[in-house]
């Protein structure tokens, strides 16, 4: 998966590089926020782009990742309702865009906890949640931004339910190194428009084990 751990932590940088060196001990038990298909990743949107976009119909019950401290839950015009999460294993999660909010500042969470549903709140452009994995604490300018597909499991049942909608089975392809948009849009005879509307993609982006709607 994603080659060795040495690897891995060349996508890191700086004071994050110390974290990326552990996490797959302190992320080992952490579960998906939510059921559904991955539309965005980390670093698009010429880099400015922290997290990872999960898309499902709205009023999706989203979850936490991990026990935890809510430290934040409001209102932004970004963000639009969003809930911040500090955990005991140094990083702050992020669930951003949300219809509601179901937990509030000072709130103790456990893994696996509804801390809202999907919405389309803020600065969004379809319904979806915005994922952001930060270690130790979030911050404005978002340096210590990590990219949650790389920190979140990776089993087969993550998988699974990344292929899913709402416990529905859909017609999916899951990209393999070397994948491109042109690339399967020949072997399946299907244009890339059609994949990029499908998916909701913002960009041609694609990387192994992402789970793509099949036109």
């Amino acid at each position: 998966m994603f080659g060795s751990l040495c690897i891995l932590c060349l996508l890191f940088s700086g004071e994050n590089k110390a974290w990326a060196d552990s996490w797959p001990e302190k992320t080992k038990n952490w579960v998906w926020p939510v059921e559904g298909v991955i539309t965005d990743t980390y670093g698009t949107r010429g880099g400015h782009h922290k997290g990872i976009d999960i898309a499902a119909e709205i009023g999706t019950p989203i979850h936490s990742v991990d026990s935890g401290v809510v430290t934040r839950s409001y209102f932004s015009d970004t963000y639009g309702n969003v809930v911040f999460i500090q955990h005991d294993n140094d990083t702050e999660t992020i669930y951003a865009h949300l219809k509601k909010r179901l937990v509030f500042e000072g709130d103790v969470i456990s893994a696996g906890d509804s801390v809202g549903e999907m919405g389309n709140t803020g600065d969004s452009s379809g319904v979806h949640l915005h994922f952001e994995v930060h270690a130790n604490e979030w911050t404005f300018s978002k340096e210590n931004a990590l990219d949650p597909f790389l920190v979140l499991n990776h089993d087969e049942d993550t998988l699974v339910v990344s292929g899913k909608m709402n416990g529905t089975n859909m017609d999916t392809y899951e990209v393999k190194s070397g994948d491109t948009l042109w690339s399967i849009s020949e072997r399946y005879n299907v244009s890339v428009t059609e994949l990029i509307n499908k998916n909701g993609l913002r960009t041609e982006n694609i990387y192994p084990y992402q789970i793509l709607k099949m036109p």
